[in-house]
């Protein structure tokens, strides 16, 4: 009996234990997030006095990561994963604190690290390097560039830098660029898998992948141009930069494997043909900065460009809203990062119904996506067009497609020479899985009310999809190219036939577009916020930027990856993630596209890479 007792009490005593620790488990988080809220509180107020900063102070920027118009939103359960996720760097973000530097006293030199940078899009890294070079026109002002090795990205960027600095046993990888894609055709048919194309446009290659085992004629000749034009961009400013005789930088890739061959390194080769300007190891790159920029306290004087505040505009009666439409275009609400057709309406929703909205800029950054989504971004658009204020469009490294669709009824276009944009044309796929699944023993059968009835739900069909079925979707397709044609035209004031001949799904450079009429002018997105100004006719004005602010999460999320230890420099993918990541890429085009109808507007022939 005793001992029936002595387990009864130690059962109770067990469960009062228990009960214990549950009962304190909702104080225990209560807690821990009031002391999380309150360090973020002091962390986020002293870094922003910045009154501390020295005279001669440099402005430290490790571009690690890539260069994009908005990062990816990261969710809270990835964050404490800790996953593998690249590192991004916001576009305008860099550049507000560049612009914000050259009007400071106190800072006259940027020491920019480019070791780990992982590029983006010619026209954004451009658009950075433009800012730099803004910074070292004033007087006084200097640009310091720092690396292991320059990739071809990197290097555009240090080559606006006063001096440039490379590890012995580092180089310069100048390559020319590229866009080239891994076509599955052959890989779906082994599948027996039929692939349905509906496209519109002989340029228009989007689905291309699934449909055929190399690249066509079409696409072939549209990417040589486009390429061609950013080619001569990229290499005519690199020498220009480094007053280098035109055709250095052709001359130099085609003759550095000889010359490498010849007991040269590349690092060596890169400093006696003038690319870089000093050889410096790691320990040698500290002891210059040390020597540069003494401090007694650290090793030596900078602050990093996350901790630099910028001074908050002076509101102003007159708002010039800004939008940005980054990343690919889905339906519904989205994080940051794609571009939500529910997440853009109401933000142009929003700056509508702004009393002192005077003018609205878009910034557009996409390879396009869901016309369901464009649509519905575009249909506030008009709705601010209505009310009779300016909207001026700046294409950031990509704004083509359902990109163009939004932008086509703006009052003007701003783009940079080496911007790929156009690709005005629709593709539907479909995937046909009837002999694929027979192979493992599954047949789809039931009953239907009509031949559309569980045809039009997805993209992968278990069973062939009948005729009217065919028709309906490729119907759409040319209703919607139709439309896109004559949104073109209006828009840009010109007949049918002649949006027609610049349309086709062929894509342009900023340069080419600017001469066939799709674009008004080369500008950043500084020259299309003074357009706005003037097209509103105001003088002073608040510049009123769109779900900009960051929640609570995201700000917890940060503060709680101080505590992961994620050093900027953790970001190298290792051998095999790259092979997963490239291997996954294949199917990028079909990631997360969920338009209600199938029907897309993207180019996804666009991407670009060095």
């Amino acid at each position: 009996m005793n001992i029936f007792k002595k387990i009864i009490n130690c059962f109770v005593y067990f469960i009062r234990l228990l009960w214990s620790v549950i009962s304190y488990i909702p104080t225990f988080f209560v807690r821990a997030l009031t002391l999380i809220f309150i360090c973020i509180f002091i962390v986020s107020f002293f870094s922003k006095i910045n009154d501390n900063i020295d005279e001669g102070t440099a402005l430290f920027i490790p571009m690690n990561g890539v260069l994009v118009e908005q990062a990816q939103e990261v969710s809270s359960f990835e964050s404490f994963l800790g996953g593998s996720r690249r590192s991004e760097i916001e576009l305008r973000n860099i550049t507000n604190v560049i612009k914000a530097a050259s009007n400071d006293k106190k800072i006259n030199t940027i020491v920019i690290s480019l070791s780990n940078f992982l590029g983006g899009y010619p026209a954004d890294i451009f658009y950075l390097s433009e800012a730099l070079n803004n910074f070292k026109k004033v007087d006084g002002n200097k640009i310091i560039a720092i690396a292991d090795q320059y990739s071809q990205a990197s290097y555009i960027i240090a080559s606006f830098a006063d001096q440039i600095i490379l590890h012995p046993s580092g180089g310069v990888m100048l390559t020319g660029w590229s866009s080239k894609r891994v076509f599955v055709k052959d890989f779906l048919d082994k599948l027996d898998v039929k692939v349905l194309q509906f496209s519109k446009g002989e340029y228009k290659s989007a689905t291309e992948i699934f449909t055929r085992s190399s690249m066509s004629n079409e696409s072939k000749e549209s990417n040589s141009k486009l390429l061609k034009v950013i080619w001569e961009f990229t290499s005519r400013s690199i020498e220009k930069n480094r007053n280098l005789e035109n055709g250095f930088i052709e001359n130099y890739i085609q003759n550095a494997l000889v010359q490498n061959y010849n007991d040269t390194s590349m690092a060596k080769l890169a400093l006696n043909k003038g690319l870089v300007d000093n050889l410096m190891t790691r320990v040698q790159v500290e002891k210059y900065l040390a020597d540069q920029f003494p401090d007694e306290k650290n090793d030596w004087k900078f602050i990093h460009y996350r901790d630099y505040e910028q001074n908050s505009p002076e509101r102003n009666k007159n708002i010039i809203g800004v939008v940005s439409i980054a990343g690919t275009i889905l339906d519904g609400s989205q994080p940051k990062g794609s571009a939500g057709g529910e997440n853009i309406s109401a933000m142009i929703k929003e700056a509508r119904n702004e009393k002192n909205l005077k003018a609205l800029v878009l910034r557009v950054n996409t390879p396009g996506g869901s016309a369901f989504a464009s649509e519905i971004i575009r249909e506030q658009v008009l709705a601010i067009k209505d009310r009779d204020i300016p909207i001026v469009v700046s294409m950031g490294g990509l704004a083509a497609s359902g990109g163009y669709w939004i932008s086509a009824d703006s009052d003007y276009i701003f783009a940079h020479e080496s911007s790929v944009t156009g690709s005005i044309g629709v593709a539907a796929i479909l995937f046909d899985a009837q002999e694929t699944i027979k192979k493992i023993g599954l047949n789809e059968d039931g009953v239907s009310n009509s031949p559309f009835a569980g045809s039009l739900n997805n993209g992968i069909l278990l069973s062939s999809p009948s005729e009217e079925v065919v028709d309906l979707i490729q119907g759409n397709v040319d209703r919607l190219y139709n439309d896109f044609i004559e949104i073109v035209a209006n828009g840009r004031g010109i007949s049918i036939e002649e949006a027609n001949l610049i349309a086709k799904g062929r894509v342009w450079s900023g340069k080419d577009a600017l001469e066939v009429g799709l674009i008004d002018q080369i500008g950043s997105f500084d020259d299309a916020v003074d357009k706005a100004k003037d097209l509103a006719a105001i003088k002073d004005y608040y510049l009123k930027e769109y779900d900009k602010t960051k929640n609570n999460i995201s700000l917890i999320i940060e503060f709680l990856n101080l505590f992961l230890f994620k050093s900027d420099f953790d970001m190298r993918d290792n051998l095999y993630a790259n092979f997963k990541n490239e291997f996954i890429s294949i199917f990028k085009w079909s990631k997360n596209l969920n338009d209600r109808n199938q029907l897309y507007y993207i180019c996804e022939e666009c991407t670009i890479i060095n």
